[in-house]
């Protein structure tokens, strides 16, 4: 048996697919060159151009026609197939083989090239779904193995190599190298990266070896979840979709029933009422009611539109936008008002040093020194921001005492030293602290029991926020903060969003969008909220399209409805165009198709057109509106 499937029956496979091929080219060759001596007129007996249109027509349509008769059997009486089938079987009643293998034929060509453009479109969402790690080198004992993703646990250590593709999330214990993130984020920049910095599975390693420790397993890792959220969106359908979907179930009896009454009532009508000869007539209105079934086949817009949906989750996809499927590329359109979060969706959501106050004789790079020292081996945020400080050295600091909520002090040279808030520093120095209340964040340096400095510290804006929020102001735009009042101005003004609110706890922030979302339904519009993926969930999950600024964080992948995976502000404006493109695509596609169709089929049901003109309605339509569809993905 083994060997069978693994040569024979494979092999079989291989054979009947490469004769039926054979056999289409070799038909289709002997019908034009059949349908050439048909149109010259040459001397040749009719007997002898049917048996050749014959076998043309069971040789091209086998397939079409076993599809339609086991249709009948299923009890599924209405299909592509099945229009078809009827369409070419009517051909010949009325004596016209040639057009009876054209259906066919056409019909065959057409589907072949259909499924040709469909490959090619979903080829750049395979692209990313293929890159799945088939093995990992994995540091144990001294020795390297060669394992499955599969087996990686957290603590292990990755030795990736030039070239390697990192298999899970993890720290770099060793090594320094550039990382390509194209195929996770759409950033087609290299990120340099050394001992100590976090990485995402999904890179590839460019230069040098690394070695990674996990920080989560394979299946828990950030590719493997985008993967995973590639696969589900996919699953995902828009309304339009679906209304398609449930249109060509309807559409295809209905279209068949109407050809059957173009046959039956205007032959009776002329032979009873205009003494018409039966067969004449019934000749007549066959041939147009073939046209009408034939141009009427929905297959233009039952491909096109999954197909543009499809093109387009494969656009943002290289762009680094994830979106969960379809339906919210639909929804995209109805937005009219978008809600920001301030906090690490428009500023960074780290603090950096904006100004040092001096109050005595020291200069700032000793002031910064005292508090460098102190807060060395803190991993508070604005220890952080006082640690990126470009002074290097250290100084040897002890009896360090840490004050939760306060600040740190410790003795330098026998002398006290304190870094923290005002209140924990005027508990130290018995003296009261002027605070700059337009300040978001201040702490106090003292030395030898005197206040010496106070360091300013800001949420700094990202970058692109400014220009992002520029091409966004034809929308209405609200910004949610935390900060006090004169904090969320300066950002409001700086950006340009002017509606704000100042000083909200969480629930706060529920309350206001709740708001906003009631007040733009009144008018059938959509709501969008922009968060960084973190603490927002409730908004995310609360809004029309939660959009996460999470960097690939766990919550954002699941939380939110469109991930933005390199926090990058410009994505979104990037988002809206590709929903309106879309959309644009989808109409253009509809009422192309449908407008064409429907002026075959009246021109056919006066006899005008011809079954030729009814291919191209079928076939050329359909093909057009597929090369339209995969603009979506350029």
């Amino acid at each position: 048996m083994e060997g069978c499937c693994n040569s024979g029956c494979c092999g079989g496979k291989k054979e009947r697919a490469s004769y039926r091929q054979i056999l289409f080219i070799a038909s289709s060759t002997i019908y034009v060159c059949t349908l050439g001596i048909d149109f010259m007129k040459l001397d040749v007996q009719e007997l002898i151009l049917s048996a050749i249109y014959l076998f043309c027509y069971f040789a091209l349509g086998y397939e079409i026609l076993k599809e339609a008769f086991l249709g009948l059997v299923r009890k599924e009486f209405f299909n592509e197939n099945s229009l078809m089938a009827i369409a070419s079987i009517g051909a010949w009643i009325i004596g016209d083989g040639a057009e009876a293998v054209a259906i066919l034929l056409f019909y065959r060509v057409g589907e072949s090239l259909e499924s040709l453009i469909v490959e090619k479109s979903k080829q750049s969402i395979r692209n990313l779904s293929s890159l799945k790690i088939e093995s990992v080198k994995i540091l144990q004992n001294n020795e390297i193995q060669e394992k499955d993703p599969k087996d990686i646990k957290i603590d292990d250590i990755l030795v990736v190599l030039a070239g390697d593709r990192i298999p899970a999330d993890g720290v770099i214990i060793k090594g320094e190298s550039s990382i390509d993130n194209s195929a996770l984020n759409g950033e087609s920049l290299p990120q340099s990266v050394k001992s100590g910095d976090s990485l995402l599975s999904g890179g590839i390693n460019l230069e040098g070896t690394l070695h990674i420790k996990a920080t989560k397993s394979y299946e828990d890792s950030a590719f493997s979840k985008i993967i995973k959220l590639i696969e589900e969106g996919q699953a995902q359908k828009s309304k339009s979709e679906e209304f398609i979907r449930k249109f060509a179930r309807l559409y295809t009896p209905i279209v068949t029933l109407l050809a059957l009454g173009i046959v039956i009532f205007p032959t009776l009508y002329e032979v009873l009422f205009l003494d018409s000869v039966f067969l004449e007539s019934f000749k007549t209105w066959l041939y147009r009611g073939i046209i009408f079934l034939v141009v009427s086949c929905p297959c233009a817009l039952v491909i096109s539109i999954p197909l543009t949906f499809f093109a387009s989750l494969g656009r943002a996809s290289k762009e680094g936008i994830l979106i969960k499927g379809s339906s919210y590329l639909e929804t995209l359109n109805s937005v009219n008002a978008i809600v920001f979060d301030k906090t690490g969706t428009l500023t960074k959501g780290e603090l950096r040093i904006k100004e040092i106050y001096l109050y005595s004789k020291y200069d700032k790079e000793f002031v910064l020194k005292i508090a460098k020292s102190l807060e060395n081996n803190s991993n508070h945020p604005i220890a952080k921001a006082i640690q990126l400080s470009q002074i290097d050295e250290i100084l040897n600091i002890d009896n360090i005492k840490e004050s939760a909520g306060g600040g740190i002090s410790g003795t330098y040279n026998g002398v006290n030293v304190a870094v923290g808030n005002a209140r924990y520093i005027e508990s130290i120095i018995q003296k009261n602290i002027e605070v700059n209340t337009d300040s978001k964040c201040q702490v106090f340096v003292a030395y030898d029991l005197e206040l010496i400095c106070s360091i300013e510290l800001e949420d700094e804006l990202k970058n692109e926020a400014v220009e992002s929020i520029k091409e966004l102001q034809s929308y209405e735009l609200y910004m949610l903060s935390g900060d006090r009042e004169n904090i969320a101005k300066e950002i409001s003004n700086i950006v340009g969003i002017k509606n704000y609110y100042a000083e909200l706890l969480p629930s706060d922030k529920v309350t206001h969008l709740k708001s906003i979302i009631k007040e733009q339904s009144k008018n059938h519009k959509r709501t969008i909220f922009v968060g960084d993926g973190i603490n927002d969930a409730p908004s995310l999950a609360l809004s029309d399209v939660g959009i996460a600024m999470g960097k690939g964080s766990d919550v954002a992948l699941e939380g939110a409805d469109v991930v933005i995976l390199n926090d990058d502000l410009k994505k979104i404006p990037k988002l809206l165009k590709i929903a309106k493109k879309t959309r644009t695509i989808l109409w253009q596609n509809i009422i192309f198709a449908l407008g064409v169709k429907a002026g075959i089929m009246i021109l056919g049901a006066f006899g005008v057109a011809n079954l030729w003109v009814a291919l191209f309605g079928d076939v050329g339509v359909a093909l057009l509106a597929l090369l339209n569809a995969i603009r979506a993905i350029r």
